[in-house]
């Protein structure tokens, strides 16, 4: 079910901003990347919170409903309170109360159950998903969205150095030095603009 063609963008190091990031800025204007529920599955499916078996039951069953319409809004929900969470500390604000209850909101979704099973490595998670009501998609993302709030630094969780960008990503650089949500969308961008101003102002 997954095409090759993937609008989505999997530059976060962390799976909560690589939701956050599925909006985006595009030639000046934002742009929603999860505009109905065939989109919100296949990001599930590309971040590995679904099967592809598990996908084609979710469309068959709620494609066009109204609880899909109701999961979208709580999807878009979901990502404004993470957008909140993270950006506040940098403002110096206190979060806001109403974006850590909808986040919680979501994390009280049953949508099945984890298991520890034997790996090669020592020991894995298996995620085993369960879905009865397409709102559900939405518990694997909140414990993202939880992991990277409780368990990351927020100093290492940044916005590109392009204003006109809204891509986060969590810096695993060795310095802590990355800048850019990537070289080839922003990087190389920004850098041949700043050589244009040094050689006009030089």
């Amino acid at each position: 079910m997954v095409t090759t063609a993937s609008p989505f963008l999997w530059l976060g190091n962390h799976r909560a901003l690589d939701f956050l990031n599925t909006e985006q800025v595009q030639r000046g204007a934002r742009v929603d990347l999860l505009p109905d529920l065939r989109s919100l599955v296949a990001w599930c499916e590309e971040a590995g919170f679904l099967d592809g078996a598990t996908a084609g039951c979710v469309l068959e069953r709620w494609e066009g409903s109204p609880e899909a319409e109701s999961a979208l809004e709580e999807a878009r929900q979901l990502r404004s309170a993470l957008r909140v969470l993270i950006e506040r500390p940098r403002a110096q604000k206190a979060p806001a109360e109403g974006a850590i209850d909808v986040i919680n909101r979501a994390l009280r979704l049953d949508a099945g159950y984890t298991e520890v099973v034997r790996a090669r490595a020592g020991f894995a998670r298996r995620v085993h998903v369960q879905i009865d009501a397409p709102d559900q998609l939405l518990r694997p993302i909140a414990e993202a969205a939880a992991s990277l709030l409780c368990d990351v630094d927020p100093e290492l969780v940044k916005r590109c150095g392009n204003p006109d960008c809204v891509l986060y990503f969590h810096d695993v650089s060795r310095n802590h030095a990355r800048r850019w949500c990537s070289m080839e969308l922003c990087g190389n961008r920004m850098k041949v603009a700043a050589h244009y101003l040094r050689n006009r102002n030089g």
